[in-house]
Parts: structure tokens; C-alpha cells; sequence
């Protein structure tokens, strides 16, 4: 039993991966509804849900992003300027917002399902309706221009890091296209390399948070299975609102499907891109609103 669920894990997490290296999305989009659901099985109020929730996928966002960095350094296509331009701004923010919600029980499960939403809605319409336009001249030559806008974007994305746990891709793909003219393939590249930056923050801050509960209870399956083996502690199942029982599977899948993903992107026509983007955003949200209401 134990096996199967550490290989759907692992299965999962290789899927998100896969999808945020062709996508550039974090994976987030596969992991927020997979986390919900395992840790809904413990005994958790709204507030805690959300924050392990979010806590966990922002660090497999991270290591996602990690490993698609690693790849564009290989390629030799990764470029640090634009990617701390965007990421630096962005991670204040990121950092300041998963402060108000690890601080504070403002936050519930009902508006964190409505965030969630929200940006779910964007992407489709984005993926959709929008199509790709070439850069005029006159755009490119006002770097200072582009340099503020990229800046708002990471303060936005970073938001929305902290808020849905996505990794900001989700908000960073439309708005590279719409505000700085990117192509979908450039603009998931991109977003993909600054995801770290979003994540890195936030993740220290759950990870070093001593108010998170322990989670899991000494009878059932999931500690039973771990504490069996012989020196184990219990305590190292978790590092305060990272689970390692369900984080490590998902990013080792996450971590080699993502380089994966993005060997594959540049083969991919667009429009496949732009439509398991939106397929794979409507059926969460169908699910998401089937939960909410």
C-alpha cells in the first residue's frame, strides 16, 4: 500500500513537472488539487489546510523552477537581467503576503478556492482568446518602460505566488504576452526561470514557522508505515508546514519532468500549448467550483 501511494506521488509529481517545464506555469495547476485532497485527510482547521497547502506546492513550484534554470544555464538561453528585473520585486512582495497569511486567520479555505479561481479563469482566457503579436519598434526601444512594467509583473506574480500557491506563471505567461509582447513559447521560458525567485521566500518562512501542528496521528497508515522503520523519528516526517512523505515523491518527480518539459516545448506547436494550458485549467476549475458551491 505504502508503494502505490509513493509511486502515485512520485507520478504526480512528474506530471506537474513535466507541465510546468512546457508551460511554465510551476506545475502548481497539478499540485494544489492533489495536496488538498491528501492533506484534507487530517485533522486540520481551514486556516492550517490552506497554509500546508500552499507551503507545499510553493516548494515544489521551487524546485520545478530549479530545475528548469539548470536547463536553460545548459542551453545557455538563461537570462539572469530580465530574470532578476521581474524576480526581485516580485519577491518582496511573495514575501510580504505569505507573512499576512502565515500571521494571521484572515485567510480562509473559502477565499484561498476563490484566488485560486480567479486566476484559473485568466489563464484559459488568455490561452484562448489572445494571440501572439510581433513587437513594434517603438516598444522595444524604451527599456525603461519595459523595465517598470516587468517590475509590476513580478510584484503582481509574486502575489499571486503567496496567495494560490501556483508559482505565478499562471499570471506571469498572460502578462508577458499582453504587456511585453513575448510569444508564448519566450514568455513560458521565462516565467519558468523566475519562478525560484517568487518561491524562495515564501518557502523559508513555512519552513522555519514552529507554530505549524504536527499532522499526523501515531495510528494512522501514513506514520504507521513510516515508524516502523527502525530508528525513525516521527519528527522527521515534517519540518514544520513541509510533509516530506508527500513533498519527496512529488519532487523528484517534479525536478527531472521539468527539464523534460521544456526539451519537449520548443517541439510542441503553439496552439497544442495553448490548448492543454486551457483544457488542463477548465477541469480544475470545473472541480474547484464543484468544491466551492
Amino acid at each position: 500500500m505504502l508503494f502505490a501511494v509513493v509511486l502515485l506521488l512520485l507520478i504526480v509529481g512528474s506530471l506537474g513537472g513535466f507541465l510546468a517545464g512546457l508551460l511554465g506555469v510551476g506545475g502548481g495547476l497539478i499540485f494544489i488539487p492533489v495536496l488538498t485532497l491528501l492533506l484534507g485527510n487530517h485533522q486540520l482547521t481551514n486556516e492550517e489546510l490552506v497554509r500546508f497547502t500552499l507551503a507545499n506546492s510553493i516548494a515544489l513550484v521551487f524546485i520545478s523552477g530549479f530545475s528548469g534554470i539548470i536547463r536553460q544555464i545548459k542551453l545557455k538561453s538563461f537570462d539572469l537581467k530580465q530574470s532578476l528585473t521581474i524576480g526581485i520585486p516580485g519577491a518582496i512582495s511573495a514575501a510580504l503576503m505569505s507573512y499576512t497569511i502565515q500571521n494571521g486567520d484572515w485567510y480562509s479555505k473559502q477565499r484561498f478556492q476563490t484566488v485560486f479561481l480567479f486566476f484559473l479563469i485568466i489563464s484559459i482566457t488568455n490561452m484562448l482568446f489572445i494571440k501572439d503579436k510581433e513587437t513594434k519598434i517603438d516598444e522595444i526601444s524604451k527599456p525603461q518602460r519595459k523595465t517598470i512594467i516587468s517590475s509590476f509583473v513580478g510584484i503582481f506574480a509574486g502575489s499571486v505566488v503567496s496567495l494560490s500557491g501556483l508559482g505565478g506563471g499562471i499570471i506571469m505567461v498572460p502578462l508577458f504576452r499582453m504587456l511585453l509582447k513575448l510569444p508564448v513559447k519566450k514568455a513560458t521560458a521565462l516565467s519558468l526561470s523566475i519562478v525560484p525567485l517568487l518561491s524562495i521566500i515564501p518557502l523559508t518562512q513555512y519552513l522555519t514557522n514552529s507554530q505549524a501542528p504536527f499532522i499526523f496521528n501515531p495510528n494512522s497508515f501514513q506514520a504507521d508505515a513510516f515508524l516502523k522503520i527502525q530508528f525513525f523519528q516521527p519528527e522527521w516526517l515534517q519540518s514544520h508546514y513541509i510533509v516530506w512523505p508527500y513533498f519527496l515523491p512529488m519532487a523528484i518527480g517534479a525536478f527531472v519532468f521539468s527539464s523534460f518539459g521544456q526539451k519537449v516545448a520548443p517541439k510542441v506547436p503553439v496552439i497544442w500549448i495553448r490548448v492543454i494550458f486551457a483544457l488542463l485549467s477548465a477541469s480544475i476549475l470545473i472541480k474547484t467550483l464543484y468544491e466551492l458551491f
